[in-house]
């Protein structure tokens, strides 16, 4: 049987089981909302979407991609140190699936690419790269717990967090480990690169179940400085100008840094738990929390510029940020699309499932999944659809870009390639 029979019988067959999806599975569910509402019928699959191309990217990587004909790399979470979800080019026309690789174990991380090589995680504690162009494996290493992190490349070394509470870097050509770090609790975020304050050397920054965010030393895992915070840290940390650290935390606040010494510079409190990776541009900062919310924020000033609500739904995603506006998913199953001046609903496009998946910005449209198994391309202006590709496999994480792929992984374990066969 061709891989192309394949291909689409598995998208035929995973369609049906889509329909029936639109929670988090167990693994995913952030400790700090234990006691939250989790009332869902048992599922049987959730796909998340990844999407991921790119090599090392130092701070202001968004802002140097807007510059270029095409994006080759997508190094980290989001795209860049500010996690703004920018991609820096024209939204592709409608892409087919260009190739599949199936794992055993649920892919839950965003995936990320650097010198043509595609690095992503699953539940079942595989470690996969994969080509870009092709997706033939490279090579795939076992660990003995699952990974919910996106991995972070730096050069030839792969950074990546796990379940088993440590840190990781490895080898990005050969997967061998070059050195590790335990924390004191299960590491579910991707990590940040930049470069130190002095401009001498490239440091790690992340955050840990442990409540901790610390800065690492990339080129031995050396701790440099730590901030202890109350609760469990769910998102990667953003890194703004290349001094303030910044993040969302359990304990219902947000928290700028000085990339300096990991001291609090500012501190707002939020109304719920912030369960997922804020997005910046600038000094703006948004996020999304568990009381039906979406916040905006001036960095410079310490303070809340606005609050979004629309139903009584929860934003688990990270949003996305450009100049005009901030664009997230909900669990109503819409993405929506608010003013980033005002905090007034732009627009807003309905799904058929819930919106789990951080969505990233194109010049010209935004790309997202939904749990009804397909990922949707949307005009910017109006949130009208540009076009849409059914995976047969729900969406729950980020998509990633570069050289006209877009990646996204699936709870069944399935790495999709979109672009031009």
């Amino acid at each position: 049987m061709r891989s192309k029979d394949v291909s689409e019988i598995l998208v035929s067959v995973g369609r049906v089981s889509a329909k029936f999806q639109g929670v988090l599975p167990a693994y995913r569910k952030p400790d700090c909302l234990i006691s939250e509402l989790w009332q869902d019928t048992p599922m049987k699959k959730i796909v998340f979407v990844a999407m991921a191309l790119g090599v090392w990217s130092c701070q202001g990587q968004e802002k140097k991609a807007a510059g270029q004909a095409e994006r080759d790399e997508w190094p980290i979470a989001r795209g860049g140190a500010g996690l703004s979800g920018q991609v820096g080019v024209a939204l592709p026309g409608k892409p087919g699936i260009k190739w599949m690789f199936k794992t055993e174990g649920a892919i839950v991380g965003e995936a990320v690419v650097s010198r043509d090589v595609v690095v992503f995680g699953n539940s079942a504690g595989l470690l996969t790269a994969v080509e870009l162009e092709t997706g033939e494996k490279k090579w795939q290493k076992e660990f003995e717990q699952s990974f919910e992190a996106a991995p972070a490349i730096h050069g030839n070394t792969i950074y990546i967090g796990c379940e088993d509470m440590k840190l990781y870097a490895l080898d990005l050509m050969s997967g061998d480990e070059k050195w590790a770090i335990e924390t004191e609790d299960k590491i579910t975020a991707g990590v940040n690169i930049t470069k130190s304050p002095d401009g001498k050397e490239t440091w790690i920054v992340m955050n840990g179940y442990d409540g901790v965010c610390r800065a690492l030393n990339a080129k031995d895992g050396k701790e440099i400085w730590k901030h202890e915070t109350e609760q469990p840290i769910n998102g990667t940390p953003a890194v703004v100008d290349g001094k303030w650290v910044v993040f969302g935390g359990c304990d219902h606040y947000l928290y700028t840094l000085s990339l300096a010494d990991g001291k609090a510079t500012e501190k707002i409190e939020g109304e719920a738990p912030i369960v997922s990776t804020v997005g910046t541009d600038g000094s703006f900062v948004a996020w999304g929390d568990h009381s039906n919310k979406v916040m905006g924020a001036d960095l410079t000033k310490g303070q809340l510029n606005w609050d979004y609500s629309d139903r009584n739904f929860p934003f688990m995603a990270a949003p996305a940020v450009d100049a005009k506006n901030v664009y997230i998913g909900g669990r109503d199953k819409k993405i929506h699309a608010i003013s980033r001046a005002s905090g007034d609903a732009v627009w807003k496009f309905k799904t058929g499932g819930r919106v789990e998946s951080s969505p990233i910005v194109f010049t010209n449209g935004l790309v997202c999944g939904s749990s009804d198994g397909r990922i949707y391309a949307l005009d910017l202006e109006k949130g009208e659809e540009v076009w849409k590709v059914d995976l047969g496999e729900a969406v729950v994480a980020a998509p990633s870009y570069a050289k006209g792929v877009i990646l996204i992984g699936s709870e069944d374990g399935t790495l999709f390639a979109l672009g031009e066969k």
